[in-house]
């Protein structure tokens, strides 16, 4: 037989209360409730404080604009000549212009180099130091900003990708710039660092795409050159067939003018012989030749035909002035009975 303290204390144990403590207080109740806000509170800061970070390194790695000009996320995207800064402390990032137009920005920067104010009054800090131009000689990619009295890398503003393992600097010489001159010998090399750093890669970048500017304007223009006089042969060609055709009363056109007739017509068959002869002819048609400016289609003979027509006319005109003139018009029938007139100015 179990007594009454024995069940007591079996009831006691099959609900989770203990017999031995005392039942808490309203005071203790209170404080441990307290303690747990407190703490949930404290994990929900830490959280959040993380997912801003993860945040930040997000929007850094894809590309995104900083808040700076053009409103908050959001790129800019035309370029104004007031958007190129010769003063790097009063720049706007490049992330902050719109990828289709980056290039531009960039090319504008890169043609007018970095900034270097030769012989402004450097103003000196509490060490009774000031940025020296001997610097600059030394180091190609500096360039100072009279406002902000700080030097800045032209190289990593224009070209620097993902400054996160950066050990040195890695937004002191492209946005808050690096005025503590008396340790300036040090914290140049610093940033500069080794061949695989950010700097480093930067530099290759803006020699790549500085070379690549000048060469692709030079290749552009021979190119366009080189267009050009083709270009000018075969409508010189053509025009001379049109004409000579024109002048001895000879159609244009063949029944077959596929590339494997034995007779392709007058107009394709002498610009044939023309091409077997003259060497740059034939360059000027078969090689590199946009399909669209072979000058050699029947409306491109049509309006050859009709521009010499006019020629011919303005001669007439030009040539009779206000003399008085007669016209003669006889018509007949050709073997298809079909009228053709003739009509001839005296």
């Amino acid at each position: 037989m179990f007594s009454y303290t024995d069940l007591k204390s079996i009831f006691a144990k099959a609900s989770g209360t203990s017999t031995s403590s005392p039942a808490p207080t309203l005071e203790v109740v209170a404080e441990r409730r307290e303690e747990r806000a407190h703490q949930e509170n404290v994990r929900i800061e830490v959280s959040a404080s993380v997912q801003e970070e993860e945040n930040e390194g997000e929007n850094y790695i894809e590309n995104e604009p900083i808040a700076r000009d053009g409103g908050e996320g959001k790129f800019i995207e035309e370029l104004h000549p007031d958007h190129i800064q010769p003063d790097p402390g009063l720049r706007i990032p490049i992330n902050n212009f719109h990828p289709n137009i980056r290039d531009e920005v960039r090319l504008a920067y890169v043609a007018k180099g970095p900034t270097r104010p030769v012989g402004h009054t450097y103003e000196r800090d509490h060490f009774d130091r000031a940025f020296c131009e001997a610097w600059y000689e030394k180091n190609p990619w500096l360039e100072y900003s009279v406002e902000k009295n700080a030097v800045y890398c032209f190289y990593c503003f224009l070209f620097r990708q993902d400054p996160v393992d950066e050990k040195f600097g890695h937004t002191t010489f492209t946005k808050d710039g690096y005025s503590t001159w008396k340790n300036a010998y040090k914290a140049f090399p610093l940033h500069v660092g080794g061949p695989r750093s950010i700097h480093n890669q930067s530099r290759t970048a803006y020699e790549d795409f500085k070379n690549q500017s000048s060469s692709l304007k030079r290749k552009v223009t021979v190119y366009n050159k080189e267009s050009l006089i083709k270009y000018e042969t075969r409508l010189e060609t053509s025009l001379g067939i049109v004409s000579f055709l024109a002048l001895q009363g000879e159609p244009f056109r063949g029944h077959n003018e596929s590339a494997l007739s034995l007779n392709k017509g007058n107009f394709l068959e002498m610009l044939d012989w023309y091409k077997a002869r003259k060497e740059e002819v034939r360059i000027a048609f078969d090689e590199l030749c946009p399909g669209n400016a072979q000058m050699i289609s029947s409306k491109i003979q049509k309006a050859l035909a009709k521009s010499c027509a006019d020629g011919v006319r303005r001669a007439i005109k030009q040539e009779m002035g206000d003399n008085l003139f007669s016209v003669h018009i006889d018509e007949s029938r050709d073997i298809s009975v079909k009228e053709q007139m003739a009509l001839v100015v005296r």
